[in-house]
């Protein structure tokens, strides 16, 4: 499927088994560049559009946890951190410079929602290249690759300060240099490679726990090539020394931030799975959740993600393919398992429903998998064999399904529905009912598959010569339902969920009269929600948490207090029975039920 270097013969793509080319204005060197460059713009102002709501975080605690360290790296007053824990920090040092710019907490998060665009839109030269190198027309590749970049799992949480952002292109970057280092070319070529895929590796590290099996399964391929031979030798062991550096890194990162945030720990999700993973009174939970999260990925991918799965496991098993497309199908299959199975074992027992059949951990796979997916529609020739391919990428679908339901009927029964946990399946099955308040894995399934059998139709309609026009076509109308959906999904889950949370957001700032410079200190029953939200909004001061009910002493620098108040007939000051000497009533919020204390 894959040639070293696609560009530097006939268009890829355009001119094998049919003997013709592409349109001829698409080799002029301004054209591909351009497109780029106006699909990007186009997309960061799509993607702008549809935030401009949003002027405060509402994922608790993750966002106030990026956006804490984010204050911290952009030279801000240190203050507490939700959890007390410090998870990787690369993410945030990517969007510290909106705080560096401005200490309004509306405008800094407007700002960093535009650096989320940016990043996020990255996707699409990213996926442009990946299926270049595949050996895709010029003009497939840029439909395919606009298509990608509007896939909802990829715009989603780019909709929140969460480092689910920069995620899929940085995964699409690793395979990319994978399959450079192991594809003919020059040994500096084959460098600048593993440079990039151990970069990137080491980034994913650097921005999350899950890259934390990215940078296994490097350095795990990087040490074969080594010692096989299969790769230039220098080019694997600077690719090794790359992932170290990265590791070592995240780790004086980590340490960094903990030493300037009172009480913070390291993160403990890697300890949980482990834990889980030894338990094996935990072992039908884990395979349960794991079966949810791969019907998740391949319903949310629309069948896609399925029929890729068939074709890397096909690759990795067959002789004639490249050994740079064998050795990125493991990496692709290897990482969707992996991911999965530690999300399983990592995620708490919560009650919800996407803790079992959970999006968020394998959407920075989705750009890549329907990339590799189009890329081998493009690529089968004959109208059987599409069918075959097609066929089997239902019965995976299906398989999971039918073990989804067997398992976890009673679960799923019992559990909390939260439409933002749920958007792609939610916005799927709602195609069937125009239901948006309720979890149905079946419909999901039914509707996945009937948008998958209608790109699969598109691209048997070019099953003879005309392939490149059928893949385009197929492109063409993943690329609508994308931009629709991600539309869609905005309307009726993102903006909805920030309106419900007002309160606990700017909300909470005007209502407690905070004024900037005041150093706030919250009591340990205030509700959990407003006190990660100040973490983040009181942006110029700082903040603590304390059980001041409980006649714990506020810190000496505090000036400001909030304390919950449970009784609506009681006075305000029952909201805290001991107040030290110098505290009173500065206003009561009796509506939102918490109480404001001044200290002078």
């Amino acid at each position: 499927m894959s040639t070293a270097e696609p560009e530097s013969g006939p268009s890829a793509g355009t001119s094998s088994e049919d003997g013709r080319t592409g349109p001829q204005w698409w080799h002029a060197r301004w054209v591909v560049p351009s497109a780029l460059a106006l699909g990007y713009v186009l997309n960061v102002l799509f993607r702008l559009s549809l935030v401009t709501r949003q002027d405060y975080p509402t994922v608790n605690p993750d966002e106030q946890m990026y956006l804490v360290m984010a204050r911290i790296m952009a030279g801000l007053p240190t203050t507490e951190i939700p959890g007390n824990q410090v998870i990787p920090g690369g993410y945030s040092l990517l969007i510290s410079p909106a705080m560096r710019i401005t200490q309004d907490p509306v405008y800094a998060y407007h700002l960093i929602l535009g650096i989320n665009a940016l990043i996020s839109c990255l996707v699409l030269p990213a996926a442009y290249w990946a299926l270049r190198r595949l050996n895709v027309s010029r003009p497939v590749s840029y439909v395919v690759a606009a298509a990608a970049v509007l896939l909802p799992p990829v715009v989603f949480y780019s909709q929140f300060a969460m480092a689910d952002t920069a995620l899929p292109v940085l995964v699409l970057l690793w395979l990319i240099g994978v399959h450079g280092l192991f594809s003919e070319g020059s040994r500096g070529r084959r460098i600048r490679f593993a440079l990039l895929a151990s970069f990137a590796a080491g980034y994913c590290l650097l921005t999350h726990d899950r890259g934390g099996v990215i940078i296994a399964l490097t350095g795990l391929v990087l040490l074969v090539a080594l010692v096989l031979n299969w790769v230039p030798r220098i080019a694997a062991a600077l690719g090794l020394v790359v992932l170290a550096v990265m590791f070592v890194v995240k780790q004086l990162m980590t340490a960094w931030l903990m030493s300037r945030i009172d009480g913070a720990q390291p993160s403990e999700v890697g300890n949980a799975v482990f834990q889980t993973l030894e338990n094996t009174r935990l072992m039908r939970r884990t395979f349960m959740r794991t079966v949810g999260h791969l019907w998740y990925f391949m319903t949310s991918t629309w069948g896609l993600g399925a029929l890729a799965l068939v074709v890397c496991v096909w690759v990795v098993f067959s002789s004639r393919f490249a050994r740079a497309d064998r050795v990125v199908g493991f990496l692709m299959v290897a990482l969707l398992g992996g991911i999965a199975l530690a999300a399983a074992a990592g995620l708490p027992a919560d009650h919800r429903i996407d803790t079992i059949v959970y999006a968020r951990y394998l959407s920075p796979l989705a750009a890549v998998y329907v990339v590799v997916a189009v890329a081998a529609l493009y690529h089968v020739r004959g109208w059987k064999k599409i069918v075959a391919i097609g066929v089997a990428a239902t019965a995976v679908t299906a398989a999971l399904t039918a073990v989804l339901l067997r398992m976890a009927v009673n679960e799923l029964h019992k559990s909390w529905f939260i439409p933002w946990g749920l958007p792609d399946a939610t916005f799927l099955s709602s195609r069937w009912s125009e239901g948006w308040d309720s979890f149905h894995a079946g419909r999901t399934t039914a509707v996945a598959l009937i948008v998958f059998a209608a790109l699969v139709l598109l691209r048997l309609l070019g099953a003879g010569r005309r392939f490149a026009l059928g893949a385009g076509a197929a492109g063409i109308a993943l690329a609508v339902f994308a931009g629709a959906g991600t539309a869609v999904i905005t309307d009726r889950v993102t903006e909805p969920w920030t309106e419900e949370r007002y309160g606990d957001g700017t909300g909470l700032i005007k209502e407690a009269g905070i004024r900037p410079g005041d150093r706030l200190v919250m009591d340990r029953d205030l509700r959990w929600e407003g006190r990660t939200t100040l973490a983040y909004t009181v942006l110029d001061g700082r903040v603590w948490t304390r059980a001041l009910i409980k006649d714990e002493q506020p810190p000496a620098e505090a000036n400001v207090a909030v304390l919950a108040l449970f009784d609506d007939n009681a006075p305000a000051t029952a909201s805290w029975p001991k107040a030290p000497a110098g505290w009173h009533v500065d206003r009561d919020v009796r509506q939102r039920d918490y109480v404001v204390w001044r200290r002078g």
